[in-house]
């Protein structure tokens, strides 16, 4: 009877190939009991083709590469499979390769004649003697390639025995009279070369050897992928430049994916571009065609949502913005995804093809690998150039605060009857606070000062009013008039947000005489007998207003005085329960510090309640304090 082969359904018709015809594209034989030739497919479990995805960009694909049975089972295990199906069904058999040559050698003879007799017996004959009609193939087809094949004649030698033949070994071997009949038929209609057992156990042995070879094939995909994401992570990793990320990235890709091109594109400032950073294969006419707008071209939006897209030809594909350059470019099939970095899409990476071809699942996660692997290298690329930059930046901070810590004295004038101490904190290496000492030939000038904001610009700025105040004291007479003409100055070269309180004051160690100009600074604080004195006289702040006029005050200073000139970092600094230090606190200070021996010791003391008020919390503000003490 018939044996309908795997998907065929049971009475349909089933074809046989003729003599001398490929087998793999049988034809049905008139008369023949034989069903179609035996063609073993075993469909990957992991194809897009079984698979289908969401979308339709992703199609099942053929390997590129050549694949050998001998690759996935070695030749002893051929041959045996071989020998014990001859053994057991006495078929020829014989296994071939793809190009039809024989993998084995022919079973020995005498293997047959150790099988059972009795099987012997009964499976021998009731062949056609036409071997082409009575013969099977049986392909073993992994990934859509014909890998080998089975391939059986039966032995036209030895005829199916007569009737009578199964009557008498049915006696010898005690069978019922009333069970000899249905034995008999079951024998004539279920052994022999062409029937059912037979033909359904070769089906079982090429499905058998398909699996083996795909599960081994599925392996070496694995292991191909691990290597290749293994050799791109170590070639980018070599790297920290963004640049030579990105090229070494390209031609990595291309390698890997077996490749004709490939582009990396990175998004812009803004966001609404993707800008070509990188490529290889491609020209420069084609990289520089035209604008790029995520929100303008279906492809790349979906990359950059995560999607893989796949493009079989970029020449007709409506997606495609410039399909022209593509044809001149000799572009086929294209395979792009975005590069997405903790949820944030950075850019594209698009693979190109110079003929058709039909990207596999295997392709389309190794992308995804790839794509993964490099937004973590763009990435770290970016950050590594930003650490670089700052570290550049860091180091001319550190220069520029070295140049402005010796902008202040380098040590305290000799002022007579007047006992000085000076301190500059710093909350960073760089700072607005400053504090000078100027020589006028028998007096001493004094200033101190604020800059708005914090460091670069603070410290420059301060430079500026430092640098002015210093030109202008050594020419002009009135106090009033010098803090003028640096307020002009400052006005003149600074921003209307830029600007800084400045107080100036000229000591006259033998009147001790202090005249002095507060240009909007913390009032200083003067201790006489137990009582608080404000020195406020002068006006607003410097580099706002360049019309402003100022004051001067003047202040007879004598025999045990204390006086606190400081900037607002003393008295706002902060403790964890954001409480202010305060000038209350700063009078309580001053008090207790009256009864040091020295202008340095009571400044130190100040800093000290100051400090243990604030404990372990961060400084916000530069402080700066001089305190002079009248002997």
């Amino acid at each position: 009877m018939p044996v309908a082969s795997p998907g065929q359904a049971p009475g349909q018709a089933p074809a046989v190939a003729p003599a001398g015809s490929d087998p793999h594209r049988a034809a049905r034989r008139p008369g023949s009991l034989i069903a179609s030739p035996v063609k073993v497919i075993l469909n990957p479990t992991d194809s897009i083709a079984n698979n289908p995805p969401a979308d339709d960009s992703q199609v099942a694909a053929a390997v590129p590469l050549r694949l050998s049975l001998t690759d996935f089972v070695n030749l002893d295990t051929l041959q045996e499979i071989q020998d014990s199906f001859t053994a057991l069904t006495h078929f020829s058999t014989s296994i071939l390769d793809a190009d039809g040559n024989p993998v084995t050698r022919p079973t020995d003879a005498a293997s047959l004649a150790k099988s059972d007799r009795v099987v012997d017996f009964l499976l021998a004959g009731d062949v056609p003697t036409d071997t082409a009609a009575g013969g099977y193939v049986a392909p073993i087809v992994v990934e859509n390639q014909v890998l080998g094949s089975i391939t059986v004649e039966a032995s036209a030698a030895q005829p199916l025995p007569s009737r009578g033949n199964f009557e008498k070994l049915a006696l010898a071997l005690g069978v019922p009279k009333d069970r000899m009949a249905e034995l008999i038929e079951a024998a004539i209609v279920d052994c022999g070369p062409s029937k059912s057992a037979s033909l359904q156990f070769l089906y079982l042995l090429a499905n058998s050897i398909a699996r083996l070879c795909f599960q081994d094939f599925q392996l070496q995909r694995r292991l191909d992928e691990l290597t290749a994401l293994y050799k791109l992570s170590t070639v980018l990793a070599g790297h920290k430049n963004l640049q030579h990320v990105m090229d070494t990235a390209v031609q990595a890709a291309a390698e890997v994916m077996r490749c004709k091109a490939v582009s990396i594109r990175l998004l812009d400032d803004s966001g609404r571009s993707l800008m070509p950073k990188a490529i290889f294969g491609l020209s420069e006419r084609y990289i520089r065609k035209g604008p790029i707008a995520p929100d303008k071209s279906d492809i790349f939006r979906k990359c950059l949502a995560g999607e893989v897209v796949v493009v079989e030809d970029v020449a007709s594909d409506t997606r495609i913005l410039y399909p022209q350059y593509a044809v001149e470019e000799g572009l086929v099939a294209m395979l792009a995804t975005g590069m997405i970095y903790q949820g944030r899409p950075i850019g594209t990476i698009q693979l190109f093809t110079g003929e058709a071809r039909r990207f596999s699942r295997f392709d389309v996660n190794l992308l995804r690998a790839i794509s993964h692997l490099l937004a973590a290298a763009i990435q770290n690329a970016r950050l590594d150039g930003m650490r670089r930059e700052a570290e550049r930046v860091q180091r001319q901070v550190r220069l520029a605060a070295d140049v402005q810590k010796r902008m202040l004295p380098g040590h305290l004038p000799r002022m007579g009857a007047f006992d000085v101490a000076a301190k500059y904190v710093p909350s960073a290496e760089l700072g607005g606070d400053f504090y000078d000492f100027i020589d006028l030939s028998d007096n001493v000038g004094l200033c101190i000062g604020d800059v708005v904001g914090k460091g670069v610009a603070a410290s420059l700025l301060m430079a500026s009013v430092r640098a002015s105040l210093r030109a202008y004291a050594q020419d002009v007479y009135d106090i009033d008039e010098i803090v003028a003409r640096v307020n002009i100055a400052l006005s003149r070269d600074t921003l209307d947000n830029e600007f800084a309180t400045l107080f100036y004051g000229v000591f006259d160690p033998q009147t001790k005489r202090l005249t002095y100009c507060n240009a909007g600074h913390e009032a200083p604080l003067l201790l006489r007998d137990g009582k608080f004195q404000l020195l406020e006289t002068g006006g607003m702040i410097v580099g706002v207003d360049a019309e402003q006029r100022y004051e001067k005050g003047v202040l007879h200073l004598k025999r045990g005085d204390m006086l606190l000139i400081y900037t607002d970092g003393l008295c706002d600094a902060l403790n964890f329960q954001q409480e202010r230090f305060g000038r209350e606190r700063i009078r309580q200070a001053m008090l207790a510090a009256r009864e040091m021996t020295t202008a340095h010791d009571a400044m130190s003391h100040i800093l000290w309640e100051m400090r243990r008020f604030a404990g372990l919390n961060d400084r916000t503000d530069d402080t700066t304090l001089v305190l002079v003490r009248v002997r």
